[in-house]
């Protein structure tokens, strides 16, 4: 597995950094080496399989958070397996601030047990520029370079070619055309360059901007994953669960141990971004925030607050997390019976804790026949959500929306097919391979409306008073929402996508006021 066979094609581009502080650059720059910490879990070639190099490094680092294991385990599989000679590296100068060094792999992994500690995990390289200044390195090439990573492959805008031109002139070409520097590049550069005291903070909406994206589809949370690793960055707490408008920070994971943010403690509530997201909706993407009062408070307290805020129950939790259970009107009114003057204990009840991982539609029976569950949080411990049966039914009447509305437009687009077009017409609007199943417009798509509208003969036949232009824009513009629709996610659909949606159903209702 850790051998020095060379790849066919084009060599890669790898970033190794020479420690958090440089320690190690000098050494690496004198000796011909790029090198790494991680000395505890001793040598990589022991572990062909990754699996096998995670448990060791589980074994090594037995208080580090899952998710920072699976991220040292991605840096050292790399460095050791993955990397081969001839190909290139960067290794951005700590110690020089505003430098870099570029060489050319030269030798498989090593492990050097004779040297001292931090000095063990070796490659040999070729230093090919010692001093590349900042300025001759283009921006969007220096946003992959701000990765917090030790050990991270450079893959993005041809940045290999890129950066065996800079070895070999002294400058970056770029790429054809316009200079790429993309908003989420500058995001995570900035969130990068933070120290841990103030991480960037932003809402979950603000963060899928930046990515040119609106709703968290299984899609959209995988690419923002992938970036963030990459980044050696995550969210707490994580992007992919609460409200759109929530706010969250992008923290570091950790690069190295002693690094920081490694402990399962540091890592709480945080996004693990080494698994794969969720393919069943889960409850932590629903929950509202979850209010509480202690157990020293009296009845006539709970009673108030839960008035004040036209709550059916609440939940007794202390200021140390112990949690007692919850207050209902119900659990309230049994208490009035059972005695003249109640206290707050007398009317706490046991109610359901469901893991803000759990499956939403394990839980729905509950939800409905108990009236509600708390969500407990990443951390398995505290209670800190409410999901109510009211909010389960107004949650799935905002999913339902969309699809009530897109599909009245599409059986209004349908009645005037079937009005207007013959077969023949019909299944001119689809491909050749589909034309035979083609025998009403009910066996059209959304899709394939506008090939058939785009005609001017048959948008003529229809003899609607509107711009065809505008029309088909507004068709098109539908269809992408619609499709957008079939990659599911709780996140609702933005005011401007409604817009858009009843922006077509008027025209239709305009041009034919039929229900």
């Amino acid at each position: 597995m850790y051998d020095n066979v060379r790849r066919t094609g084009e060599p890669r581009a790898w970033m190794i950094r020479g420690g958090r502080e440089g320690q190690r650059e000098a050494r690496a720059l004198e000796e011909g080496l790029v090198i790494v910490g991680w000395q505890e879990v001793g040598d990589l070639r022991r572990y062909p399989m990754r699996d096998q190099l995670s448990e060791a490094l589980r074994s090594a680092y037995p208080t580090a958070a899952g998710n920072v294991i699976a991220n040292w385990t991605g840096q050292l599989w790399r460095f050791a397996a993955e990397i081969r000679a001839g190909d290139l590296v960067v290794m951005p100068l700590r110690t020089r601030p505003g430098r870099f060094a570029i060489g050319k792999i030269t030798g498989p992994y090593e492990y050097r047990s004779h040297e001292s500690e931090d000095f063990r995990q070796v490659r040999a390289v070729d230093w090919l520029r010692r001093e590349v200044p900042r300025t001759a390195i283009r921006p969007d090439l220096l946003a992959s370079l701000g990765s917090l990573l030790t050990v991270c492959g450079l893959t993005r805008n041809d940045a290999a070619h890129r950066v065996a031109q800079v070895a070999e002139v002294g400058t970056d070409p770029g790429i054809e055309g316009e200079e790429v520097v993309t908003s989420s590049d500058e995001l995570l550069e900035d969130a990068v360059s933070r120290d841990l005291a103030h991480p960037r903070r932003l809402t979950i909406r603000t963060l899928l901007e930046h990515w040119g994206e609106r709703r968290r589809t299984s899609a959209v949370i995988a690419t923002i994953k992938a970036d963030l690793a990459t980044k050696g960055l995550t969210t707490r707490p994580p992007f992919t669960e609460g409200s759109v408008g929530d706010e969250i920070a992008l923290v570091p994971l950790g690069t190295e141990p002693g690094s920081g943010a490694e402990s399962d403690e540091d890592a709480a509530n945080t996004e693990d971004v080494s698994a794969p997201e969720h393919m069943t909706l889960r409850l932590g993407s629903l929950p509202a925030q979850l209010v509480s009062v202690p157990s020293t408070v009296t009845l006539k307290y709970a009673k108030t607050l839960m008035v004040q805020y036209q709550f059916s129950q609440i939940a007794v939790i202390d200021e140390d997390g112990t949690y007692h259970g919850a207050v209902s009107w119900e659990s309230i009114g049994r208490a009035h019976i059972a005695s003249s003057d109640p206290s707050l204990r007398d009317v706490i009840t046991p109610a359901l804790v469901v893991d803000h991982d759990a499956i939403l539609l394990d839980q729905i029976r509950a939800i409905y026949d108990k009236g509600f569950v708390f969500v407990r949080d990443a951390d398995r411990v505290r209670v800190t959500g409410i999901l109510t049966a009211a909010d389960l039914t107004g949650q799935f009447g905002e999913l339902a929306r969309p699809f009530v509305l897109i599909e009245e437009a599409e059986n209004r687009l349908r009645r005037a097919a079937d009005e207007v077009f013959s077969v023949a017409d019909l299944r001119e609007a689809v491909q050749d391979r589909r034309r035979n199943r083609v025998h009403r417009a009910a066996d059209l798509t959304f899709g394939d409306y506008g090939f058939l509208l785009k005609d001017p003969q048959r948008w003529s036949a229809l003899e609607w008073n509107l711009d065809h232009d505008l029309f088909l824009r507004r068709l098109e513009d539908v269809r992408k929402i619609r499709n957008e629709l079939m990659h599911f996610t709780p996140d609702p659909l933005s005011d401007e996508h409604y817009r858009i949606v009843d922006g077509l159903l008027n025209l239709l209702r305009t041009v034919d006021p039929r229900p």
